[in-house]
């Protein structure tokens, strides 16, 4: 298996569309395997009318693809869908307004993380976050516009890109 892949999205419908829930737990799903609708429907617990439809959408905006056709032990066609990319995310600035918000909300949550692994004990103020998660957003955003290519799995990907983004801020003495 090679390196994962990295898709940014610049579209802000396609951005809106991989931000929907289930869509988000179909793409995470199909970025590990190729898996069938029945596959899907199963693994997420929902109908296979659900799952088509998500599908239909994910493949109209050209985000999976139709990997392989088998025929099963019953003489019955499957097919398989694959994730255009190991990792999907929308670029920041195009992104709309709410999913700005939610992004820069999920970027703060890594950065508090980030300082308590750093035992960084004087007092920061919520304002000193906020602006390291506006950092930290944009810094992953150019990581990964720099090097799509950091790991050999999904997981690995994202790590890769944090490590990275990490060093570049501590270079440039954000704390």
């Amino acid at each position: 298996m090679g390196p994962a892949s990295i898709m940014v999205i610049d579209d802000p419908e396609k951005i809106e569309i991989l931000n929907e829930p289930t869509r988000k737990q179909i793409l995470r799903l199909l970025s590990d395997r190729d898996m069938t609708l029945t596959q899907i429907a199963r693994e997420l617990d929902l109908s296979k009318r659900s799952v088509w439809y998500h599908l239909r959408v994910l493949l109209k905006r050209d985000l999976i693809t139709l990997a392989k056709k088998k025929i099963n032990v019953y003489g019955i066609e499957e097919k398989y869908y694959r994730a255009r990319a190991s990792v999907m995310i929308g670029h920041y600035a195009k992104s709309s307004k709410k999913i700005r918000g939610e992004t820069l909300e999920s970027s703060k949550d890594v950065v508090i993380g980030y300082l308590c692994a750093k035992k960084i004990h004087e007092p920061i103020s919520d304002e000193k976050i906020e602006r390291m998660a506006e950092q930290f957003t944009e810094t992953v955003q150019k990581v990964i516009e720099d090097d799509g290519r950091l790991g050999k799995t999904r997981n690995q990907t994202k790590l890769a890109i944090y490590r990275e983004a990490f060093k570049r801020l501590e270079e440039s003495k954000w704390i």
